[in-house]
């Protein structure tokens, strides 16, 4: 580490010191007001067992025989109510110091309830309170649709796709950009793997044990750096607790099976406290084998046996977390630990340039195991100039080994810090946000038949801010983030760049039960390591992968405009996008051949994407404990070479989804007819994809005992057993998407 870079990693440090010193960490001096509730279901009657929290004041109480009280710094807030059984609602209050509010709330279906999201700016905010659109997958929704990779357990949210390179490994796509323009975070830092270099390499996090899983779109993710472009996807888990809680322990125990793969998990969460220590421990086992697939897995070849299965499509993950947190009046302050191991097949993958795999009727393995610290903290403070100040950072020991039986082909090591201060200051006038700094280091090596790159360290620095102004009923967000990127390769290849990205969003409350949002933004994304240093023979692109180091920065402007509808017959949001970008940094196959691949370079062109995202729901009926709606959803990218009109590689098509959602007491059934078109805009060296549809299908059912809460969720995916291939996947001709599976969910929470 050079002296400079030394010094600015010290920089959170000093930061979260001078914060201290600047505020004065005394809570209890702060004016508070007392709010007392009464919370009761649909049907009107008191809930027994709900759980209200004071969304980022680590404070959370039960329900007495439906009532509740909290004391609460005077100003605003977000009030999320849950039972696990009955449904959700969300408030937001503003109180003023020595006021005693009376609230009555009442639960919501969770497909009625507003989503709050805490990836963006300096507050915990509800989906109308953006200026981009959000989407959050929680709770049962979760449970449902949680599968072994990230990719997949988003890949049928609006302007989602999935890279899908078997079961073991996919990314999630977000409105057709994908590996280094989307950020995978984990509480707000970086998941610390390589799954950004290559589509054969899994995002080492367990989708199965997340609390919450949010999808931020828009101009407002570049707060997260150049590498959040396209997107984020943050998931949130409880694995440093943040909350004290009434309970001496709390959490779930979930078993899940499913038919396609013969897959067998299990997992648990539990959480506890006890006066200021709160303490987490997770942890989840999977097995499963071979995929079923209707019929022959290589679209040029017939099933030569017979089986309907993508051969070496298994998996194995183990993963556990132990946390523990300070837990004070004012903030908390936490660390934990996570081992993540996962071990799956690659299919289809043999190195055309050399002998099939040594061990007959073995394929190529991926042995991969991460080892992760993290920390965080957060504290009010009741100084002029500071109010609230956060830390994140996380460090990850993570390797994998490429297996071709029991030899080892490549090995990639990665030792990543990503470190993250944000201050909320005290409003300056009308203005009130987040000014932030983040730190990284990254040391990345490779080695064996298949390193395409250098060993290459890469650190990097970021200044951000994020301010709210409220004009009128309007409200404005302004961001602002500096950022800068030093690569250096073990051979003496350096390169420093910087970049300045800006954006400007307004929300416009129309009324209490719609919303319109408008948002532009200038971003700079600095080319990556694999884009400047890349060369040699990368099999799970089938490339032969050369980098430039004179790229340039890739510059982006965006608009985003969206419609919310949060209550009446139609609730939902539409949104439309347009992405301009120069010098925009892709992967250019060529004529020439090198050890057998198709060579290709990383270059510049000027693109230009542009598309929508429809997600609707119509309610038939909607009485206490008896709701009846009709869904709707669709998405669709354009994108292209802004000189040549010549499509870019790897867009999904347009994609559409008809179905119904039905809530009666305990019971949650769901209908879900998704039709995927055929993708004829190809780009040079890409052949078309044909169109499918699947049938999908969910019952659920809720039970209170005692202090109990037991869930049970059939869910049927792709029932008409359609065969079916991914056109943004890199194996579609190779590994189509599962067949008919039938997957049965048991949890029980306490």
């Amino acid at each position: 580490m050079t002296p400079r870079h030394g010094r600015l990693c010290l920089v959170p440090v000093f930061a979260l010191i001078l914060l201290s010193a600047i505020g004065r960490p005394a809570a209890a001096q702060q004016p508070t007001a007392e709010v007392r509730g009464l919370i009761v279901a649909p049907t009107g009657e008191r809930v027994e067992h709900a759980e209200i929290r004071v969304v980022g004041l680590g404070r959370t109480v039960d329900a007495d025989e439906g009532q509740f009280t909290l004391t609460v710094p005077a100003g605003s807030h977000v009030l999320e109510v849950t039972s696990a059984l009955l449904g959700r609602a969300v408030q937001r209050i503003t109180v003023a110091a020595g006021e005693e509010l009376e609230l009555r709330i009442v639960l919501e279906p969770v497909f009625h309830a507003e989503p709050i999201i805490a990836s963006v700016g300096p507050d915990a905010r509800t989906q109308t309170e953006l200026y981009q659109v959000t989407d959050v997958l929680t709770g049962r929704e979760l449970t449902a649709k949680g599968r072994n990779s990230l990719g997949e357990t988003l890949a049928e949210q609006p302007g989602v796709n999935s890279t899908y390179y078997g079961p073991g490994s996919s990314r999630p796509v977000i409105r057709g950009l994908q590996s280094d323009r989307v950020r995978i975070l984990e509480s707000g830092v970086s998941s610390g793997d390589v799954s950004a270099s290559g589509p054969d390499h899994a995002v080492a996090l367990e989708p199965m044990l997340a609390g919450q899983v949010e999808i931020i779109r828009g101009p407002s993710t570049l707060l997260y750096g150049s590498s959040a472009i396209g997107g984020a996807v943050n998931t949130i888990d409880e694995r440093i607790p943040r909350e004290r809680t009434d309970h001496p322990i709390r959490g779930f125990v979930q078993l899940q099976g499913g038919s396609v793969n013969e897959e067998l998990n299990g997992g648990l969460s539990l959480n506890g406290s006890s006066d200021w220590f709160a303490w987490h421990a997770s942890g989840l086992l999977r097995n499963s084998g071979d995929t079923r697939i209707p019929g022959a897995a290589d679209i040029h070849e017939p099933d030569p046996d017979g089986s309907g299965r993508i051969e070496n499509s298994a998996v194995e993950t183990a993963t556990g977390s132990l946390g523990g947190s300070y837990v004070g009046d004012a903030g908390y302050f936490g660390l934990a630990a996570t081992t993540y191991s996962t071990n799956y097949g690659i299919p289809g993958h043999e190195h055309a340039h050399e002998e099939p795999a040594t061990v007959e009727g073995e394929g190529v393995q991926i042995d991969l195991d991460q080892l992760r610290f993290d920390l965080e903290g957060a504290w009010s403070f009741g100084g002029s100039v500071i109010r609230r100040a956060k830390l994140r950072a996380g460090y990850s020991d993570y390797e994998h080994k490429e297996m071709e039986g029991e030899v080892i082909g490549t090995r990639f090591d990665n030792r990543e810090l990503d470190t993250r201060l944000e201050a909320t200051h005290a409003p300056l006038g009308p203005v009130s946000g987040t000014l932030g700094a983040q730190f990284g280091t990254r040391d990345m090596t490779a080695a064996g038949e298949e390193a395409f790159m250098p060993d290459t360290d890469t650190k990097s620095f970021a200044l951000f801010a994020y301010e709210e102004i409220p004009v009128g009923s309007l409200s404005l967000g302004v961001g602002a983030r500096w950022e800068n990127s030093d690569n250096e390769t073990v051979e003496g290849e350096k390169r420093d760049s910087d970049g300045f990205s800006a954006s400007l969003g307004l929300n416009w409350p129309v009324s209490e039960s719609f919303t319109l949002t408008f948002s532009g933004s200038r971003s700079t994304k600095l080319p990556t390591a694999v884009e400047l240093f890349a060369d040699g023979p990368h099999v799970a692109t089938r490339l032969y992968e050369i980098g430039d180091p004179d790229l340039r920065n890739e510059i982006g402007y965006s608009l985003d405009a969206a419609a919310i509808l949060r209550e009446g017959p139609v609730t939902g949001q539409v949104a439309g996008f347009v992405n301009s970008f120069d010098d925009f940094i892709y992967l250019a196959p060529t004529d020439s051949v090198l050890d057998g691949l198709t060579v290709a370079r990383f270059g510049h062109s000027d693109a230009r994407f542009y598309g929508f995202e429809v997600s609707l729901l119509v309610s038939i009926l909607h009485r206490p404990g008896n709701h009846l709606g009709l869904t709707a959803s669709s998405d669709y990218v354009h994108a292209e070479e802004t000189g040549s009109g010549m499509p870019l590689p790897l867009i999904p098509p347009l994609r559409w989804s008809a179905g119904s959602l039905w809530e009666y007491g305990q019971w949650r059934a769901t209908l879900d007819l998704r039709r995927i078109e055929k993708q004829t805009r190809v780009a040079d060296y890409e052949t078309p994809t044909p169109g499918y549809t699947m049938l999908n299908a969910s019952v659920s059912y809720a039970l209170i005992t005692g202090a109990l809460g037991h869930e049970i969720t059939l869910r049927g995916t792709n029932l008409t057993n359609e065969e079916a291939r991914n056109h943004v996947s890199l194996l579609k001709d190779v590994a189509p998407l599962p067949g008919i599976d039938v997957r049965l969910t048991y949890r029980l929470l306490f």
